[in-house]
């Protein structure tokens, strides 16, 4: 299968990383494997790390996935480049999601241009006061470039030379394509999208020539501000400057990637609802929320994977195209995004799935444990059991999906609200989302403002849990491969079967 290669830059990428892999886990499809690179310079980045966690968690499920199936959950392989490079027969450079940045280990980044090892007071020296002031020069890069894509450009051009980048592009196939995240707000995100996007266009990597690299596929989404911060005027990053970088990156983007067609196709998004985030400068503390852009921002990398339209030539983008995400209608006093307010193809290309999702999930938080007698669970080999509930595969399953319903129950409480399920957030003593609790036990009265569609002679109301047992009793064969494959595919048959019956 091509390969799909998403680089996520900055806090922005990792997030909408995240949002594409609640995606895949509920079932959307690419027609790619997916291959995550995320480039950011902030090493204890809590954004980052959760992302991370979460596609280690979801390659360890997929592996269950047996390339057969077709209807199943966690379909959509995802690799990380180490993978690849793997089954290259070239020499690994790990499994991590996340790159390194050769000499970027913390410092100043005075430290990591050797600005004392200049000649002191020469001219080289003169010449980087001119182009950097003294808090450039002392800025800590621990933390990343804290809203400088000056700084962040300079930094970010040593991965193009890094032995991951000439890995990238020696693995690179004429049938893979390149998807690149970022924000266009801040510092990482704007510095690294163009310079990137520069190396790709070029084909030359470490002085070899990558013709597949210059004639690639590629799209990207330039995600503008959508929140706002709190703090003060000392605060090195100051959300007041948002527009005014905003406004001069996309002229830059106009006359320097547009004008040379070399992006294919390139989203926007952006959203002037007052959400507003503590001002925390990068590391474990920086914390956001999930957010609805996020989502529809990962919907882009889906329409771009399956628009076959798209053509390069000579390392030109063929009539690229320039798209924007909206929603039907949407209140400004009561920002509240559910499926109905979503374009009827949106809606098509989630509602059912993030619904079995979600109730896959529940299922198996309130009601598998009691159901391990029932003709799904014992009748078919291999059994669905105790043993089963203790394996180390159940863990990660478990673990996915207790974060899938903290981040629906993130962007319910976000601004806007994306609130298509009747659920209510879990909130610890630290103010986060740390799960969800549904109004009531009825798995078809989940959806918010869609209801249950009732029989004429429909006698009693059957109990929604009981009503996916027996849906996964129907659903059965003689054998499965795995017990963890069993698991998988059965759910996926049985609730979008009770969904479509009764709901969708």
């Amino acid at each position: 299968m091509p390969k799909l290669y998403v680089f996520a830059i900055g806090g922005t990428g990792s997030r909408v990383l995240k949002s594409l892999t609640m995606l895949l886990a509920s079932g959307v499809r690419t027609g790619y494997e997916v291959v995550p690179i995320i480039l950011d310079p902030d090493s204890s980045a809590a954004d980052v790390a959760k992302t991370e966690s979460l596609l280690n968690e979801y390659r360890n499920i997929q592996k269950a996935v047996a390339p057969e199936n077709e209807n199943v959950f966690f379909k959509n392989k995802i690799e990380s480049l180490g993978d690849v490079i793997g089954t290259v027969g070239t020499n690994a450079i790990g499994k991590e999601f996340r790159l390194s940045i050769d000499g970027l280990n913390g410092g100043k980044f005075k430290d990591f241009i050797d600005y004392n090892v200049l000649e002191d007071g020469g001219s080289n020296q003169a010449l980087m006061d001119i182009l950097f002031s003294e808090a450039n020069l002392n800025l800590d890069l621990e933390v990343g470039f804290q809203g400088n894509p000056n700084i962040g450009s300079i930094v970010l051009n040593k991965f193009t030379e890094s032995d991951e980048f000439n890995q990238f592009a020696n693995c690179f196939t004429s049938s893979d394509r390149i998807f690149i995240i970022s924000s266009i707000f801040g510092g990482t995100g704007a510095a690294g999208f163009p310079l990137i996007l520069k190396n790709i266009r070029q084909g030359i990597v470490n002085g070899k020539n990558f013709d597949h690299l210059r004639n690639a596929v590629v799209g990207a989404i330039t995600v503008m501000p959508y929140f706002k911060l709190d703090g003060d005027l000392t605060d090195s990053i100051q959300s007041s400057t948002f527009y005014s970088k905003t406004k001069a990156a996309l002229q830059y983007y106009h006359n320097n990637i547009s004008e040379s067609k070399d992006i294919n196709a390139l989203y926007y998004i952006a959203d002037d609802n007052n959400n507003v985030y503590k001002n925390v400068v990068g590391g474990s503390g920086q914390k956001n929320d999930s957010h609805f852009v996020e989502l529809a921002a990962a919907l882009a990398i889906v329409d771009f994977a399956n628009d076959n339209t798209l053509e390069t030539s000579n390392g030109n983008a063929q009539n690229p195209k320039y798209k924007e995400f909206g929603v039907n209608d949407l209140s400004l006093d009561h920002p509240v995004v559910t499926f109905k307010d979503l374009a009827l193809e949106t809606q098509n290309q989630i509602q059912v799935n993030l619904t079995q999702l979600l109730c896959f999930s529940l299922y198996l938080e309130n009601e598998l444990k009691e159901n391990l007698s029932a003709p799904f669970a014992k009748e078919t080999s291999p059994l669905i059991d105790q043993n089963f509930l203790s394996s180390t595969f159940y863990a990660h399953l478990n673990r996915f999906l207790q974060q899938y319903r903290i981040w629906l129950g993130e962007m319910k409480r976000n601004r806007i609200s994306f609130a298509p399920f009747n659920i209510k957030e879990i909130i610890d003593n630290q103010g986060s989302v740390t799960g969800i609790t549904t109004q009531n036990s009825d798995l078809l009265q989940l959806v918010a403002g869609i209801a249950e569609r009732k029989g004429l002679f429909k006698l009693f109301k059957e109990k929604s849990y009981d009503l996916l047992t027996a849906a996964l009793n129907e659903h059965r064969k003689s054998k499965y491969p795995t017990v963890e494959n069993k698991l998988l595919v059965k759910f996926y048959n049985a609730t979008d079967s009770m969904l479509i019956k009764n709901l969708f």
